[in-house]
Parts: C-alpha cells; structure tokens; sequence
C-alpha cells in the first residue's frame, strides 16, 4: 500500500510541476495554436534554456572541484569530460575497468572460457560495450564525469583528447533539474533496456533481474538528497597507484560541502573491501537472480557526511 501511495503522492507533484511550468509561460504549450513557425521558436527556446542550465552547472562543478583540488594538495589535476571523442576515451577506460567485474562474469551465465575461449571473449566483449553504453546513456545528461589524466590537462575545443588514467561518472543534488526529475520518474514506467539477444536468454533473463532491483533502488534513494556514484573505473595500467582514491577523495570532499550522503553499489568483497578503507559501510545487501542463475550479492553502501572537514574560504 505505501508503494502505491509513494507513487499517486509523486504523480500529484509532478502534476503541480507541470501546471507551474505552464503558468510560467514558458513558450511552448502557449504557443501550440500560434502556427509551426512559433512552436518551433518555443521548441528552441526550451532547448536553449536547457543547454544553458546544463551548462551554467557543469561550470558551476568544474569550479567546485579546482578549489577541492587546491584544498587537498592533489599532484594531479583532475577534469571534466564530455562529449565527443573525449566521452569516448572515458568510457574505453570503464570498459576496461570493468572486464573481470563479478557482475560481468554473472551476467554473461554459463558461457565457459575454457571451452571455448573465443566465444566467451566476443560475448564479454559485447556485454561490457552494450553494458558500458546503456550505463553512461541512462546517465549522462544529468551527471559529470570526473576523470584523472595522465598528465595536468585541460579538456577544450580543437585540442586532442587527452589519455586518461581513470574517472567517474557522478551525481550530485544540484545535477538534477525539475524536467530531469521528471523524466525519471517516467522513466519507471518504461519497457527495460535489453542486453542484445547475441548474448543469449540466460543474459536477458539476469539483466532483468538486475534493472528492477536498479530501479528500486533509484526510487527509494530518490526520496532524500544524495550524491551517487555510477561508476568509477581505473585503467588497468595505472590501477594500484591510488587514483581511485583520489577520485573518491574529490567526490566525498564535495558531498561534505553539501552534507550530503555518497551512495554507491558493489559486488564482489575485494570491491566491499575497498569502498571500505574509502569511508563507506555497508547499508544493506541484496540477493539478485533469476531463475537459472546463481545469486548475486550486492551491497549498498553509504558515506556519511563529514562537513566540518572541508570548509572552504
């Protein structure tokens, strides 16, 4: 019953969100009867109105992180991605981070590496590309990604991508909008991704069973302003040199700031262990399978605020 009253609670709000966006007069609904011509300046309107905003908070972050940056005495300066070849050297660096996660090996099902070591890798290959895309995409208009080159750079028009030892994709309170807020929550009731049927039922079948304990998640987190950690994914030739750590340290600096929780999810206790030495327990832990799978544990995890901490002047 309190499920279905979260949702009828949320819809009623989201009804008043759109009856203030109209009363506002934001061009479009008021301009629908005027012709295309309007509707297309209504349209584009909006759209600027948006890119602006997304805009204003991704200056308003990379500002943010400089004086973390300055505050701890980091060696190297971090950045942010976006767009581009530069998204595309990011998320090169995840699908490699990624290769031998627990819930990628789950994921894949009974596919034997050494029986036939050729078609595991082509399926792995292809789960960790369609797995990494549908991460990111689901994501990426309403977070940052925060990465740690291998060299002090700056990310800007006409320059070359730079390479990248590791990054993360985040979310802070501020990153989402009322309209963001509003697509996802629509969102919920949408058909689910599906991995492609090259990987076989089995895969489709532990996916599902996956998304909706996501989806859970994000609806029941939903309810109390966080900061949330997508994913975070070091490359294999610079893992054990304390760059995770160092993303880690940037994001919970700027969540002290805000007094705001860090949520994040993990499989595998070598991951537990090391979200652990960051600051982070284990809230809860959740049995995931389908119906010819084994059960995948994974941890919800939490890092309290610690505002007093990172004052800045």
């Amino acid at each position: 019953m309190s499920l279905f009253g979260d949702w009828n609670a949320s819809l009623d709000q989201l009804k008043d969100r759109v009856g203030e966006w109209v009363t506002q007069g934001s061009g479009m609904l008021a301009s629908m009867g005027a012709g295309q011509k309007n509707r297309d300046r209504g349209a584009r309107s909006w759209d600027d109105s948006q890119e602006n905003e997304a805009g204003a908070s991704r200056e308003d972050f990379a500002s943010r992180v400089q004086e973390v940056h300055m505050h701890l005495n980091l060696s190297v300066r971090p950045i942010l991605i976006s767009g581009g070849a530069n998204f595309s050297i990011a998320k090169d660096i995840l699908r490699e981070a990624y290769a031998d996660e627990p819930v990628f090996r789950w994921l894949l099902g009974n596919v034997n590496p050494k029986k036939d070591p050729a078609s595991y890798q082509q399926k792995k290959d292809l789960l960790l590309d369609w797995m990494v895309d549908w991460r990111v995409s689901s994501c990426q208009s309403f977070s940052h990604c925060l990465a740690i080159p291998t060299a002090s750079a700056q990310v800007s028009p006409g320059t070359s991508p730079p390479e990248l030892r590791g990054c993360a994709l985040v979310t802070s309170p501020a990153s989402k909008t009322e309209m963001h807020s509003f697509m996802s929550l629509l969102a919920y009731g949408a058909s689910p991704a599906k991995p492609p049927a090259a990987l076989g039922t089995a895969c489709a079948s532990r996916f599902a069973a996956l998304d909706a304990m996501c989806r859970a998640r994000d609806r029941l987190a939903s309810a109390s302003p966080h900061w949330y950690v997508h994913m975070l994914g070091i490359s294999p030739k610079h893992q054990g040199k304390g760059m995770g750590r160092m993303l880690m340290r940037i994001i919970s600096a700027l969540a002290d700031q805000d007094a705001y929780p860090v949520h994040l999810e993990v499989s595998g206790s070598r991951n537990r262990a090391y979200f652990e030495q960051c600051g982070f327990r284990t809230m809860e832990t959740i049995d995931v399978c389908s119906e010819d799978s084994p059960t995948l544990k994974i941890c919800m995890m939490t890092r309290v605020p610690f505002p007093k901490l990172i004052e800045l002047e």
